[in-house]
């Protein structure tokens, strides 16, 4: 199989010849760790646009949210950068005073810097595509910051309807440019979950942002496209609406959110890219530690002729000995059909 029919047969569960493979570092872990470049290279992504190369320390859309420093993007939010290879957070926000809303300007799509997703989708070959990274939520968020938003949400603020459909509006639009260059999946993502809970409640997830996922999903899916959702946090409550509104991948805690519950309600039903452990595993566990649980992720969602990606954030607080172990581990584990021991 070529890297994409290999990626397309787990996702649609067609029973792909081994796992697929996706890569997901930080800068400052290729930094800390120069033999990560060989590393990855032993165990190649099946995606498009992942390969450090030779002649940069990284290959990474927008680069300098990573450099320290502080700039300011196209919604005139200013992202400061503390330490060199880590992403920034926004530290000013454009309409922090609501008073603000009526004179801001919107960005329009047509000038959405789609530079990486037009080189990834370039120098395809036979790897498959995702591009984007579209967020609704974190975008709002990084308009008004994240407790007035919450206000906002708990008040039933009607502006905040009028801030959703813009960002919406601009998304539609970069998924529309995204959509002309061919690819095999667009990627989705909002941050939903804190350790314990969601953090608004369910029905006003429901309410507020689920019709504007559903249509973005749609545009994705009249295109024939895959969709890719991210979210991290405890987010149990909401992933069936997910599922229902078409998610075919989904990126989500695979620990936060009990595991065996995963495996129980959609295992078989949606295809999911691994998240692993990043806060105890893979940063204070063994090589051992590390191996058990790349089996287990793979056992409980990846035996079902498909529906396991390989995939493990590597951060810099991680032992190289666990980077290591963990691609080891979803390499020598991953042959279908499936056979853990």
């Amino acid at each position: 199989m070529t890297s994409r029919e290999r990626v397309i047969a787990a996702i649609e569960f067609k029973g792909p010849d081994k796992l697929p493979h996706k890569h997901c570092y930080l800068p400052a872990t290729v930094k800390k760790y120069p033999g990560l470049r060989k590393l990855l290279k032993q165990y190649p992504s099946d995606f498009a646009g992942e390969d450090i190369t030779e002649d940069k320390q990284y290959a990474f859309q927008n680069p300098n949210q990573y450099r320290v420093g502080q700039r300011i993007d196209e919604w005139n939010c200013t992202l400061t950068v503390a330490l060199d290879g880590y992403k920034g957070q926004v530290t000013k926000h454009p309409i922090e005073d609501l008073s603000s809303l009526k004179d801001y300007s919107w960005p329009e799509a047509a000038y959405a810097d789609i530079s990486w997703d037009i080189s990834a989708a370039k120098n395809r070959g036979d790897r498959y595509v995702a591009l984007g990274g579209i967020n609704l939520f974190e975008r709002m968020v990084d308009l008004r910051g994240f407790e007035n938003l919450m206000i906002d949400i708990a008040l039933g603020e009607q502006k905040l309807f009028t801030i959703r459909d813009h960002v919406l509006k601009y998304n539609l639009g970069v998924i529309d440019r995204l959509l002309e260059l061919n690819p095999d999946c667009i990627k989705l993502g909002d941050d939903w979950g804190s350790q314990i809970s969601l953090m608004i409640n369910p029905s006003l997830w429901r309410e507020l942002f689920l019709p504007a996922y559903q249509e973005m999903f749609e545009r994705i899916h009249d295109a024939d496209k895959h969709v890719l959702f991210h979210t991290d946090g405890y987010t149990m409550e909401i992933l069936p609406d997910l599922v229902k509104i078409g998610a075919d991948v989904f990126w989500v805690d695979l620990t936060v959110n009990p595991l065996p519950v995963l495996r129980d309600k959609f295992g078989g039903k949606v295809c999911f890219l691994g998240l692993t452990d990043v806060q105890f595993v893979m940063k204070d566990g063994t090589p051992t530690d590390v191996e058990k649980h790349a089996k287990e992720l793979i056992n409980a969602l990846g035996t079902y002729h498909g529906g396991f990606i390989a995939c493990s954030e590597l951060d810099p607080d991680h032992p190289w000995d666990n980077i290591r172990t963990i691609l080891e581990a979803f390499h020598n584990y991953g042959n279908y059909p499936i056979k853990i021991h």
